[in-house]
């Protein structure tokens, strides 16, 4: 017999006990651990801080979450409850169908994952008022096959889109994505694939020209940023000359609407890619006039994306067994792949354009602390089965991430859009941005030396430090 606790004694708790006792004779529900004081009539344990000597006095064999409808920071609290032992520890899946239609079993049951302790619940969008914006239209995505651009796709074709034309230069992830596609029984004539570089101006100019989108997403770019340290001349070229000449070719070709994806790392930046694409963002903030719209989305860190530290910590858990961390204090904003594509998508729907919009990634989260989490999420003990080593603040590299400046929170205003916020006014260029991309064009095309390039982004944001 196997002794089981649920934690969350609500409706999906209760159904999950029923079932148990319904269908699962060699299951036995010693009782629940809940936080909440109004459930008095059920056997309630004690409190999720409690869980440590519950699972001792009553030798409990597994630990299941019956909460679909809680948050990340609720998880976490679980899970780092139960650092100091190796009980499987099983959740009911966070989804919609699961919130909406109460389908609860033990049969579902499943492991962990990542965005189970890192994202929200899960919300959905409307999807009547998203397809009435893009059914019929003609999308075009540069860096169409990352991780955020290719979720974008996925999402783009569900709502009725015409095509959706993919711009990325990497071959084997433009394969991949095709043969994904191909995979779902999408049609072939509504998606295509080019393969190319937005640095190539005539190319980018052609592709928009014969394609002819009503919408772009402009998604490509450099994003590691320790690698861009090194490698000033590329995030250059790509992430500011490239941006130019994607927005240049829009406006020449008359696109109606153009939503620029941006980062964190733009607020007071301290690293090169920061700086360039905060130069991004003041390229477009001078066409307020044009007949092209547009609007730029700036978010943090997500879950699983490429450059993200999750899929190095699963990496490192699953061939060295230990994780690398920073710094303990380091702390950074989190959100699921499929939630930031679905908040980028939905910025459409408000008719304000030439907005910055900035996605709630709610709340700031310890890496060390998510470090802890995924570790027992794989029922491991920290320090006893899987080490976390701590190897100093790499180069750009904040302690703590932040969405917007201290000048800008002033002019956060909400949105109607469930977690999108806009900015009412917003940071100026200290000096001509024409300038600026012109002359660190020159000084790419002249090959100059790294250092050069630095001083030149340092004068222009003097939080850029001047080690080489």
């Amino acid at each position: 017999m196997k002794n089981v606790i649920i934690v969350g004694a609500g409706v999906a708790g209760e159904l999950l006990e029923e079932d148990i006792k319904n269908n699962h004779s060699d299951i036995n529900v010693i009782g629940f651990v809940d936080d909440n004081s109004c459930f008095d009539e059920k056997h309630i344990l004690g409190l999720i801080d409690q869980l440590p000597s519950i699972t001792q006095k009553y030798k409990i064999d597994e630990i299941i979450v019956a909460l679909p409808s809680a948050d990340g920071e609720l998880m976490r609290k679980i899970l780092l409850n139960l650092l100091n032992n190796k009980i499987p520890v099983k959740l009911i899946p966070r989804t919609q169908e699961t919130i909406n239609k109460n389908l609860v079993a033990y049969g579902n049951v499943k492991n962990f994952s990542c965005e189970d302790f890192l994202g929200r619940a899960f919300r959905k969008s409307d999807t009547n008022l998203l397809s009435s914006i893009y059914a019929n239209k003609r999308v075009f995505i540069t860096g169409g096959v990352g991780s955020i651009g290719s979720e974008i796709v996925r999402q783009l074709l569900d709502l009725d889109v015409e095509q959706v034309i993919v711009y990325d230069s990497s071959e084997l992830a433009t394969f991949n994505l095709d043969q994904r596609l191909r995979e779902q029984n999408i049609a072939p004539e509504r998606y295509k694939l080019i393969i190319g570089n937005i640095v190539n101006r005539q190319k980018i100019d052609r592709a928009i020209s014969e394609e002819n989108p009503d919408i772009i997403f402009h998604a490509a770019a450099y994003k590691h940023v320790y690698l861009m340290e090194n490698n000033i001349d590329e995030a250059i070229m790509n992430n500011v000359i490239g941006t130019k000449n994607v927005i240049d070719a829009a406006i020449k070709n008359k696109i109606k609407n153009f939503v620029f994806i941006s980062t964190d790392k733009v607020v007071n930046p301290t690293s090169i890619m920061g700086a360039t694409k905060k130069l991004g963002e003041f390229y477009i903030k001078q066409f307020s006039d044009s007949l092209t719209k547009f609007d730029i989305v700036r978010f943090g860190n997500v879950i699983n994306s490429n450059g993200s530290v999750l899929p190095l910590f699963e990496y490192q858990l699953d061939r060295y067994k230990y994780l690398t961390v920073t710094h303990k204090d380091v702390k950074r904003f989190f959100m699921s792949i499929r939630e930031a594509a679905q908040l980028v998508i939905s910025c459409l729907i408000r008719r304000d354009y030439g907005e910055i919009y900035i996605l709630n990634m709610g709340e700031l989260i310890k890496i060390y602390e998510i470090a802890q989490c995924l570790i027992r999420s794989k029922n491991s003990i920290v320090g006893e089965d899987v080490k976390i080593n701590i190897i100093g603040l790499k180069k750009g590299e904040k302690m703590v991430e932040e969405l917007f400046t201290e000048s800008e929170m002033k002019n956060m205003e909400i949105t109607e859009l469930n977690n999108v916020y806009r900015l009412k006014s917003y940071d100026k260029c200290p000096k001509n941005i024409n300038d600026i991309v012109s002359e660190l064009g020159d000084l790419v095309i002249s090959s100059a030396a790294q250092a050069e390039m630095r001083r030149y982004l340092h004068d222009v944001f003097d939080g850029i430090k001047m080690h080489s």
